[in-house]
């Protein structure tokens, strides 16, 4: 299953930016290792993952958080039946209690609003990290997506929120986080945060 995930955005995985951590759309030129353009292998994967939908679906009250994990990055991916997608997503948030679940669910609603340019869950997102009552990695979470849904700069609060010292305590949390731990095999948080609030620090 996440081999589906990482096959539909396969351009993307491991960009830590504010515009690469949940893009999926694909440069239509860019000529994949089997010779065909990448495009065709994003579509094919995402294809797969809609009509398919319930497979992963069934999978976000699976035991294993690493699974729940896996089946919100492959929805993430989903081209069809969106709303129920969210429903679905949103659902498990309100019962989920592990918390790189947790961010998991949240990034895939972002990347899901991001291609729908939905101003109601970039308005959600925000309130997750600017919700001091929301605990610290849902709001680091939501901050990080947040960035990613708007071209503005990062408010002060929430500049202050992902470069606290504190945030380093959660790195281990987020390296279980399908779209972060790509992004560095040590610290992805930290990556991060490096690369959409300081990019040109190398």
């Amino acid at each position: 299953m996440t081999l589906v995930a990482v096959s539909g955005r396969c351009q993307h995985l491991g960009d830590g930016t504010r515009e690469g951590l949940l893009q999926v759309a694909e440069d239509p030129l860019l000529i994949g290792p089997v010779e065909c353009p990448v495009d065709w292998t994003v579509q094919a994967a995402r294809d797969a993952v809609t009509s398919d939908l319930h497979l992963p679906l069934s999978l976000l009250p699976d035991p294993d958080p690493k699974v729940r994990s896996a089946a919100a990055f492959v929805l993430a991916l989903a081209t069809g039946e969106v709303p129920r997608v969210l429903s679905a997503l949103h659902g498990r948030l309100v019962v989920e209690d592990e918390p790189a679940v947790q961010v998991s669910l949240v990034l895939a609603v972002a990347q899901l609003a991001r291609e729908q340019r939905d101003g109601p869950t970039r308005d959600w997102v925000r309130g997750l990290w600017s919700d001091p009552g929301r605990p610290p990695h849902v709001r680091i979470g939501a901050g990080l997506a947040w960035l990613c849904l708007v071209d503005s700069p990062a408010p002060d609060e929430l500049r202050a929120l992902l470069t606290d010292p504190h945030i380093r305590r959660h790195g281990d949390l987020f390296q279980q986080v399908p779209w972060i731990s790509p992004v560095d095999s040590g610290d992805g948080l930290r990556r991060c945060v490096q690369d959409m609030l300081m990019p040109s620090v190398p």
